[in-house]
């Protein structure tokens, strides 16, 4: 699977935080995946193709190459630059392979020859030099030029030795960046660019274009905030399958850049004291309702009341007066993450003492005020405190939950240090919970402990023996994807299908993948599709996309794209962030019916307001993501 570097230069001259009147927008795309004498590449013309789109939609006039050679380049490149006039707004992009020579950074055409250490003469004479685009766009006086350069990691060219032909990691950062300038990196320096999640992933794009082109549509979004969310989301978006990558930001930009300005006469509106420790305002809402997707999750029945003071009206009011009433009904909100062990106490034999009456009463308190359940409302202060008292009285999850506290902040500040310690106290004591999140710990190496695979497996299989279904799942995970293990299909379906008896949703999930896919069984869609269900009725995200994803494609059920865009609806509705990407990036890919079925049943609720065509532009992704919670 290729790995892509993306570096994203914006050199900027007499900057200014609006375009003059007589300004235009022009774009020159590239995408060159045939090369004929060096690896070939997948998704160049792909990622080119989606920021040519993503760029007409923002008034760019656009040109669209695929696969030049040198010559092609060259003559295209020409014709571009007779555009352009001097006040012009540029933007530059190129999909393929590059290399580092001697901190000179060269864009590969796709008849570059396959050269070899020595030959450094002969590939800078066949390849484009980087600086000779900059240099030529300042020629012409535009006003503001960007560079996105999304070039191969791997060098294209073989190694003889030791030695080989430029850098080893494709382009490097460009020496002492000048003031007007932005260089942005894929990933940081180290780390590894994905292309994409896993084979199953049918998105076009890269991890890093599909993140931002949906951020380069947002209005009044300006360029510095734009690179915090890039880095937020293509990090969550990657570690979403145990994976580090976070883009790499230089920028010297000395004032405010937007691809699409603010409405006039906007203002920041500065969060209430309530929220100051939440997140930022979602740039798709002005002021303080729209602060409302980034607390809904963890306000407390005080914060929503409050909440509703300063945001009255609204779709974002609404969906707070009914977190306001789910609270006063006594419903609660949060699907507990950690199994209230109190219903199912542990065997005494792997613990080393019961926990006193005491110590259940208090856990007992500390659970219904942490999940808002049993005629207590949610607060996660009470409940830490709580939990702290239980544990001190070695009662073993109390001290889970006290460490997930710490590890998700919630009602004390974020120590993943005291999360490990509190997760390896509960373990030694036997609670298998505390087992499983040891070995989560030691699998992403958080909380001062050494990343550990084989520790991770310890941990994960001593849980799943001692029948904890999440350790269950997780080892299997773990086998099949032969991590700290030797991968092992049927031994993971075997753990899969241990947790699925347990009616664990995810331990169905990712058995019902198996079956998908014909990994460690026969393939049996129509079994897959039960499976999906059943975890599906337990809300899990993944397997309501899934069942939207089989009916539009026919796969165990008759291809439905109404009865598809119904089960997108619900996996958006339960914050499923692979759909919220599909949605707002890849939505050519599905059927017209299931498109006109999304915005329709999207209108039906409210949070879409646009004509009901099946074409996804702004308006329907912020519905996308209005109903995501975003």
């Amino acid at each position: 699977m290729l790995r892509w570097v993306m570096l994203f230069v914006v050199v900027g001259f007499c900057l200014s935080s609006s375009s003059p009147l007589h300004a235009k927008r022009f774009a020159l795309v590239i995408g060159n995946d045939d090369y004929e004498n060096i690896e070939k590449l997948q998704k160049a013309e792909n990622d080119a193709a989606g920021i040519a789109k993503a760029l007409q939609k923002l008034d760019f006039n656009v040109s669209l190459y695929k696969n030049l050679s040198r010559k092609k380049f060259n003559i295209n490149f020409q014709k571009f630059l007779m555009q352009l006039n001097k006040g012009d707004d540029v933007l530059f992009f190129f999909a393929g392979h590059g290399v580092a020579l001697r901190n000179n950074e060269y864009l590969l055409p796709i008849d570059v020859p396959s050269a070899g250490p020595g030959q450094e003469i002969l590939l800078k004479g066949e390849s484009i030099p980087v600086h000779t685009i900059l240099d030529a766009l300042e020629n012409r006086g535009v006003r503001l030029s960007m560079l996105i350069l999304d070039a191969c990691r791997n060098n294209p060219f073989k190694r003889e030795g030791t030695r080989s032909l430029g850098t080893s990691r494709g382009l490097g950062t460009i020496n002492a960046p000048p003031t007007g300038t932005v260089i942005v990196y894929s990933a940081a320096r180290g780390e590894t660019a994905l292309d994409r999640l896993s084979d199953y992933d049918a998105n076009p794009n890269s991890v890093f274009t599909r993140t931002l082109i949906p951020l380069l549509q947002q209005p009044g979004l300006e360029l510095s905030r734009m690179e915090k969310l890039l880095k937020r989301k293509v990090k969550a978006l990657a570690s979403s399958v145990s994976h580090q990558q976070v883009p790499a930001v230089y920028n010297e930009l000395v004032n405010d850049f937007y691809f699409i300005p603010p409405p006039a006469g906007s203002t920041q509106i500065v969060a209430p004291q309530s929220f100051v420790n939440q997140q930022q305002v979602n740039p798709h809402m002005l002021g303080v309702c729209g602060e409302w997707p980034n607390i809904s999750r963890t306000a407390s029945y005080a914060q929503v009341e409050y909440f509703l003071t300063k945001c009255t009206t609204g779709v974002m009011a609404t969906m707070a007066r009914a977190k306001l009433k789910a609270l006063k009904d006594k419903l609660g909100t949060k699907v507990a993450l950690i199994p209230p062990v109190v219903k199912d106490p542990l065997p005494e034999r792997l613990v080393q003492k019961e926990p006193s009456a005491k110590a259940k009463r208090l856990f007992n308190k500390a659970w219904n005020l942490n999940y808002g359940q049993n005629g207590e409302r949610q607060d996660y202060y009470k409940a830490v405190e709580l939990y702290r008292k239980a544990a001190a009285l070695g009662h073993p999850s109390a001290k889970v939950n006290l460490g997930y506290a710490y590890e998700q902040g919630h009602g004390v500040a974020r120590d993943l240090h005291e999360a490990a310690r509190l997760y390896q106290e509960a373990a030694d004591l036997g609670e298998t919970q505390g087992m499983t999140n040891l070995g989560f710990m030691y699998e992403k190496g958080r909380g001062g402990l050494e990343r550990s695979l084989k520790k991770a497996v310890f941990w994960y299989r001593k849980a799943a023996e001692a029948n904890n279904a999440n350790g269950m799942t997780n080892y299997g995970y773990m086998l099949e994807n032969g991590r700290g293990v030797t991968k092992n299909y049927k031994e993971a379906v075997r753990w899969y299908q241990k947790a699925t008896d347990l009616n664990q949703a995810r331990g169905q999930n990712n058995l019902a993948y198996m079956y998908l896919n014909g990994r460690g069984v026969n393939k049996d869609n129509k079994k897959a599709m039960s499976l999906y269900k059943k975890a599906a009725g337990q809300n899990f995200p993944n397997s309501l996309y899934m069942i939207g994803y089989m009916h539009e494609l026919g796969r165990g059920v008759p291809r439905n794209g109404k009865k598809a865009a119904a089960w997108v609806l619900k996996a958006l509705k339960a914050r499923h962030a692979f759909s919220v990407k599909e949605m707002t990036t890849n939505a050519t890919g599905w059927s017209a019916t299931f498109r006109k079925e999304l915005q329709r049943l999207m209108a039906a609720e409210g949070y879409y307001h646009g004509a009901i065509d099946g074409a996804f532009g702004p308006g329907t992704y912020q519905a996308v993501r209005a109903v995501a919670g975003q």
